[in-house]
């Protein structure tokens, strides 16, 4: 018994340690995505934790079969989590080594503006595709994304006057300005390529290094050969966002196939 009872109390002390640390977590970086993931995951393993310890303190089956369950779904999310993780790195690496030989059109993808500035995450965006464009001055360039909320003028029309500030020559640039989605992004830039003549297009899809994968499979589903330059994100926010994009090729994957 009293082993039973200083087993509760130590079980009880890691269990609020474990919610000072979520706390702590929340207090230092706020509700982010990579945050919430971490305290959804700690929660599942404290679950699963205190139904195994039920089932064996109690010996009843049914806590047992709901542990088992739900350690065999937490199994399989692990596994997909990894090796959809693992495809978007290999992929960001991949994109630094793009042969400009095999490209018809490069697109770059729209961000957000504030007002009529580019956000940091569009910036570091057209940074990559500026440095791809100067570094192949033969190559035309579709920039694309519409007019949100909080943004004065279309996020083409600010990319279009980024790219012109540094280097990239008017007549290259062709702009979209209606997407407001990454399938539109593609989907429009798409219509805009078949009116120029080019009915079958390679093209280079300019984002973010964690984005590139489900572009890809976006652009495989319009029917677009592409290949992937990412723009490198802060550390924090590359994080969070590998970590958001795992459930962005999940739910692609459920609208393709499903």
């Amino acid at each position: 018994m009293e082993f039973l009872i200083r087993s509760i109390k130590q079980s009880r002390t890691i269990y609020l340690l474990i919610f000072l640390i979520m706390m702590a977590l929340l207090a230092m970086f706020g509700n982010s995505f990579g945050v919430l993931f971490v305290i959804a995951n700690i929660s599942v393993l404290l679950l699963i934790l205190v139904l195994f310890k039920k089932a064996k303190i109690s010996r009843n089956r049914n806590f047992k079969v709901v542990s088992q369950i739900i350690v065999a779904m937490y199994s399989v999310f692990l596994i997909s989590f990894v090796i959809i993780e693992s495809f978007i790195i290999l992929e960001a690496k991949a994109s630094k080594k793009v042969d400009a030989k095999n490209i018809d059109f490069v697109i770059i993808l729209g961000a957000g503006l504030h007002g009529d500035i580019p956000s940091k995450t569009l910036e570091t965006r057209l940074e990559a595709g500026k440095q791809f464009l100067l570094n192949n001055k033969n190559l035309p360039v579709i920039v694309s994304g519409g007019q949100g909320e909080g943004e004065t003028i279309s996020e083409a029309k600010a990319m279009g006057k980024y790219l012109t500030n540094k280097g990239i020559a008017e007549n290259r640039i062709y702009y979209e300005s209606e997407s407001t989605t990454t399938y539109e992004n593609l989907k429009f830039s798409k219509q805009i390529i078949k009116q120029l003549g080019v009915t079958e297009p390679t093209v280079l899809i300019v984002t973010n290094d964690y984005h590139i994968v489900r572009a890809k499979m976006i652009g495989k589903e319009l029917g677009l050969e592409s290949y992937g330059l990412g723009g490198k994100s802060p550390m924090l926010v590359r994080i969070n966002y590998f970590i958001r994009e795992y459930f962005g090729i999940v739910k692609t994957i459920v609208n393709q196939y499903l």
